[in-house]
């Protein structure tokens, strides 16, 4: 390869961006003696010096995000509008808008100070932990859309949903506000029952005092036990009456057996109870089910097709191109797509012609190519000209959104109906056991010391009450989930962790899951030296295209090439492409499409290898690509595959599988050509076999089987904007930790377990005493609480003795 070719294929530098700090390419730009990957990012730079916002870089580390261009003068659009302005009164505006891209102190610092940028801002508040800014604007100074823009050219682009609010998020944020209420009652209840015990706990004998103190805390005990525990009774009594026991009846018991003894000995004057110890108890239990519920507010793991489409069509009116948001689409419709756009729903194509990509509806990687009549179908990209195309089916009657008819989008409760946590197996086996030994012991201490039969049963119920379980469990596998989060692995909820501990077989997609662009430098070897003329005509054919091959090219090539015209431009599918240019026939594609000789294995496209190029009609080499895969794919690979059953599904064409195939000896565990429809099930086919399924994939040809696997984990370069529905997101370049992820998953679960077992050891040695009736209910109850704290913590220290290896 001469020199000048390395010259001009390679431009990639050690040079990382000020604002940014992503890698720079050889065309960087340069202000104050800094250097910036492209314009806006300087622009960026030179608007926050210019209004005095410096300390934006020095409040904490790597602190800026490269800016977008997305313009959001759709906003204003009365329907936008509408959705997301919450308050308008004199001119003055009040908006709210997500912002995924907020992670330091710096974005903190800017946002809050975002009036110094635009005299029309009047002040902002963020909510760092939901990434939400609240921003009041003054209408005639700034409008909604210029707003949006303005944070998406500071590189803090607002996720704009098309849907308003669901109801099923209505009524889950309503849920956790009644956690929020019940939590905070049952931590006041139990803190002035204390309070109020200290007669008790200090041996005052002021019967009245003791007397007044007591009612009182039957009161508190009363809300806290009917109130904030109300959850329990209505879980109870809607499992007993499918005919379940779960760990939850146990801990009703205890709770009822603390709170009615406490009632009796506060009102017969022989004691004064433990209600303090159940409130604690109470407000502890509420805690876990407040981590077990907490998730990560800036991720969105229940997207559907409607995610991926985009938010405003382009509808022609006579003869006027009109913006329309994407609901308000109708049959006989007449809309202009653009390079590059999504379809939006069934249609027919009027005028133009479309190289149409499927891929990420299918998985098929082959442009298809439409002319004028031809049928198109949503979810494809248009690549090409500007068409015109009018629709023929509603959107939530197109082709694409079949596969959200299947039972597995229908039913929420589609993972879960016939699983059960570890929780609530061994609740029902612990609950007979418990009652069976206090129905016992209180018989034999009926009949043979009267005296016993009341302080041995309420022991009993009291000390092994399996709230050390209860508690562990949520506050454990949350804490794992955090760990995982630190490795850009964001798992929905602790049943979705415990779930993919319990996995046995893994179906891994391959087209963007295990594939993607190659970041490596090409080599090119020509048989001559090409002019800047022939290297400019190659970089204007290849722009026409977006196989993978043809963005590699482009990519590679100096971005100060000048793009030329072409004429009678075809892209040929499964060849490559063809243009005049300058009267000259220039081809891009497979060794037989540009008339080189080589071995039959090599007579197609393949992303991994070769480009070969032929102008004038004679052959001039070829520019070969390294693989694609991602970093450590061979390895983890062979690492699942000694411990799992792993399968490959591919909506591409098995001759573009490549070397990949070695890694699968048997054929029976990979099929290619697979639809979204066969991907789904295959899942269920390998469930009916007894299998615990994970599917590991991208895209929306993926989402039927994300959502009918036990674990769907979505696989996404950034987990911020578009993944399908799933169970967990994983960042692209974290894929090869899968089999280290996977087994932290079975770590945590295996802690949970012998956390449960150490709690029977101890539940074993305080029962010893308590079926002989020696052991006062006090006492139990003041056991209890230690024995869940003792169990949190084993459990806990041992997550984050796990974690830290994850780091290592």
């Amino acid at each position: 390869m001469h020199a000048s070719e390395a010259d001009q294929l390679t431009n990639l530098t050690e040079t990382t961006c000020f604002h940014c700090h992503k890698s720079c390419l050889d065309e960087i730009a340069h202000f104050e003696e800094k250097a910036f990957c492209c314009h806006g990012c300087k622009q960026v730079y030179q608007l926050l010096t210019d209004n005095s916002l410096e300390d934006y870089y020095v409040c904490d580390v790597n602190p800026g995000k490269a800016p977008s261009e997305q313009n959001f003068e759709f906003l204003n659009n009365p329907h936008f509008q509408d959705q997301l302005i919450s308050f308008s009164s004199q001119g003055v505006s009040k908006v709210n808008f997500h912002l995924p891209a907020i992670h330091c102190r710096s974005c903190l610092y800017l946002l809050e100070n975002l009036s110094k940028l635009n005299p029309g801002i009047v002040k902002t508040t963020l909510n760092f932990g939901k990434k939400d800014l609240t921003v009041w604007f003054q209408e005639d100074q700034i409008n909604l859309g210029q707003l949006a823009t303005l944070l998406a050219s500071l590189g803090y682009e607002p996720l704009i949903s098309s849907d308003e609010v669901p109801e099923e998020k209505r009524k889950r944020a309503n849920h956790q506000t009644q956690l929020f209420i019940k939590l905070g009652i049952a931590g006041f209840c139990a803190g002035n029952a204390m309070l109020f015990s200290f007669p008790e706990y200090l041996g005052i004998e002021d019967g009245s005092l003791k007397q007044l103190f007591g009612y009182l805390n039957i009161a508190l005990g009363s809300i806290a036990v009917f109130y904030s525990g109300s959850e329990y009774f209505k879980n109870v009594w809607a499992h007993i009456k499918l005919g379940k026991m779960t760990i939850e009846l146990p801990i009703l018991l205890g709770i009822l057996v603390g709170y009615g003894r406490s009632v009796y000995e506060v009102f017969s004057h022989t004691g004064a109870g433990y209600i303090d110890s159940v409130s604690g108890l109470i407000f502890f239990l509420l805690i876990g089910k407040w981590f077990q519920q907490k998730s990560f507010d800036f991720l969105s793991f229940e997207r559907n097709y409607k995610a991926y489409f985009p938010l405003v069509i382009s509808k022609l009116e006579e003869g006027i191109e009109v913006n329309y948001p994407l609901n308000e689409i109708k049959i006989g419709d007449h809309l202009i797509i653009r390079n590059q756009e999504i379809i939006p729903a069934d249609a027919v194509l009027i005028t133009g012609s479309s190289q149409m990509d499927y891929s990420f509806v299918t998985g098929e990687s082959e442009l298809l190519k439409l002319n004028e009549g031809n049928s198109m179908y949503a979810g494809g990209r248009h690549t090409g000209e500007r068409i015109e195309i009018e629709i023929k089916k509603e959107l939530k009657q197109s082709h694409l959104t079949q596969l959200w008819e299947q039972q597995a989008f229908k039913d929420p409760l589609h993972k879960t109906e016939n699983w059960e946590n570890f929780a609530n197996q061994v609740g029902g086996y612990f609950t007979v056991g418990l009652i069976s030994l206090a129905i016992l012991v209180g018989s034999y201490w009926h009949f043979t010391d009267p005296s016993r039969w009341s302080n041995s049963v309420v022991s009993i119920l009291v000390i092994a009450c399996p709230c050390a379980l209860a508690i562990s469990y949520p506050f454990a596998l949350g804490h794992g989930i955090r760990w995982l989060a630190k490795s850009n692995f964001f798992i929905k909820d602790i049943q979705a962790f415990e779930r993919m501990a319990q996995v046995d077989t893994i179906v891994l997609d391959k087209t963007g899951t295990l594939t993607l662009p190659s970041t490596q430098n090409p080599i090119a070897k020509l048989t001559r030296e090409l002019s800047s003329s022939e290297w400019s005509a190659l970089y204007s054919l290849a722009l026409q295209s977006t196989h993978p091959m043809s963005r590699q090219f482009v990519r590679y090539l100096p971005k100060n090439q000048p793009i030329v015209h072409l004429e009678k431009f075809a892209e040929k599918m499964g060849k490559g492409l063809e243009a005049i240019i300058e009267g000259i026939e220039y081809r891009l594609g497979n060794a037989k499409f540009t008339g080189h000789q080589v071995p039959k294995d090599n007579d197609y496209i393949r992303s991994e290898s070769q480009l070969y190029i032929q102008i004038g009609g004679i052959s001039v080499g070829f520019i070969e690509f390294p693989w694609v895969y991602r970093a450590g794919i061979e390895v983890m690979i062979h690492q699942l595959q000694a411990k799992y059953k792993v399968y490959l599904l591919s909506g591409d064409k098995q001759a573009h599988a490549g070397s990949i195939l070695d890694w699968f000896p048997d054929p029976s565990t990979y099929q290619f050509e697979c639809s979204p429809m066969d991907k789904m099930k295959f899942i269920q086919s390998l469930q009916d076999q007894g299998k615990r399924v994970a599917m590991i994939g991208d895209g929306l040809n993926d989402a039927g089987a994300l959502r009918q696997s036990h674990v769907g984990i979505a696989i996404s370069d950034d987990h911020l904007h578009f993944t399908p529905a799933s169970d967990a997101i994983l960042k692209g370049e974290q894929l090869a930790q899968l089999p280290t992820l996977l087994a932290f998953s079975k770590f945590g679960l295996k802690l949970i377990k012998l956390s449960f077992l150490l709690s029977l050891v101890y539940n074993a040695i305080g029962l010893s005493y308590a079926v002989q009736g020696d052991l006062s209910p006090l006492i139990a109850a003041i056991l209890m609480p230690v024995n869940s704290i003792s169990m949190l913590l084993i459990a806990n220290l041992g997550m984050s003795w796990k974690g830290y290896t994850l780091k290592s």
